[in-house]
């Protein structure tokens, strides 16, 4: 028969153990998944290079949110033909909420005389609290 305080000593031990163990695994935030840029609405075939006249659809994920979170999509002109570099484009910003993880969609029609050429660059921010949490960017050429 063991000592009582070897058993006591023993069960401490193990939940040490436990307990560093549980704190060496990360604990994952609120983050955007993903950023897919495409040409079609099904977002099937994933491209960064648009002519004038082709519209413009994205999609990013949101993953282990804390509640609701907005979703923030932002075009800035960063060498584009007649527009001062790094130019945002607030016209085309858009902002939606999230209640819970899922996905948000960004989708934009060329203006009628087509897209100025040049790069742009699609920035979707995840905000929470109106504190910026996460940002995902990509490069887009119009050619």
């Amino acid at each position: 028969m063991k000592p009582p305080y070897r058993t006591n000593v023993t069960r401490f031990l193990l939940g040490l153990v436990a307990l560093a163990a549980m704190t060496a695994c990360s604990v994952s935030t609120a983050h955007l998944t993903d950023l897919v840029i495409a040409k079609d609405k099904d977002l099937s075939t994933p491209t960064t290079t648009f002519a004038k006249t082709d519209s413009i659809y994205a999609k990013s994920g949101v993953a282990n949110t804390p509640g609701k979170v907005t979703i923030q999509w932002h075009l800035i002109a960063e060498k584009v033909e007649g527009q001062a570099p790094n130019a945002p484009i607030p016209t085309l910003d858009k902002s939606f909420d999230l209640d819970s993880d899922g996905t948000s969609t960004y989708d934009l029609s060329p203006p009628p005389s087509g897209w100025p050429v040049g790069t742009y660059k699609l920035e979707v921010d995840m905000m929470v609290d109106g504190q910026q949490k996460d940002q995902k960017t990509a490069e887009i050429t119009i050619s």
